[in-house]
Parts: C-alpha cells; structure tokens; sequence
C-alpha cells in the first residue's frame, strides 16, 4: 500500500506528462511537487525532501542525468526514476550511471510507474 502521504517529486519540461502523472499518484493518496526543469528539481530536493523523484532526461539546461548526479549529492538515499522517451542501451547505461534507482520508458504506463513507485518507497 501507499506510505501515508509519501512524497513524489514529478520532473518534466512536459506540462502534458507532468498533469498525466499528478492526477494518477495524487489519486492513489501520494503527496506530489511539480518541477518543469532539472534546476528547480534540485532545489525542492534540498528544500522539500521528497520521498522519490520521478525524472525525465531531455530538459534544457540541466538534463535529467545532471539532475539526477545532483539529486544523489543532496540526498543519496532519495530513490530516482528516470522516465524517457530514449530507448538506446547507452541511455539506460547513463541513467544507472548518474545514480538512478530505475529506467522506465515512455510513452509511459501508470500501472508500472505506480508499481515501481511501491516498490522503490518500501525497499
């Protein structure tokens, strides 16, 4: 079951993938933070402290593996899924590499990004 008000932080340059996600996790009782760019993704990681974050890759300026290396300095602990629309190996090479905890691709099932979410908050 969900941690009671467990904190998702949704990271997307996509107002359309942000929504989609939001209105899925808020539904099933999670607490959620919008962030629209890997730079105010890292700061409501050091203010918010959420439980997980759920981050895509192509952003301008900070991308989702310079966000993610971030993300694990601030708090290593944190769980991290990396959600994109690459689908090259190296791709999920690099997500692994800048400390992701999960590769998951789009377009995007909720049923699995919800298992996931599950999955990584009671490991």
């Amino acid at each position: 079951m969900v941690r009671a008000g467990a904190h998702v932080l949704l990271v997307d340059d996509n107002p359309k993938a942000l929504e989609f996600l939001d209105v899925r996790l808020k539904a099933l009782g999670y607490r959620t933070t919008i962030a629209n760019n890997g730079e105010v993704a890292i700061a409501a990681v050091e203010r918010d402290k959420p439980d997980i974050v759920i981050l895509d890759v192509t952003m301008p300026e900070v991308n989702g593996y310079q966000a993610c290396r971030a993300i694990k300095r601030i708090s290593p602990k944190t769980p991290v899924i990396i959600l994109t629309a690459k689908a090259e190996p190296a791709d999920r090479f690099w997500a692994f590499e800048s400390g992701a905890d999960a590769f998951l691709n789009k377009p995007i099932d909720p049923a699995v990004v919800v298992e996931k979410v599950r999955g990584l908050l009671e490991s």
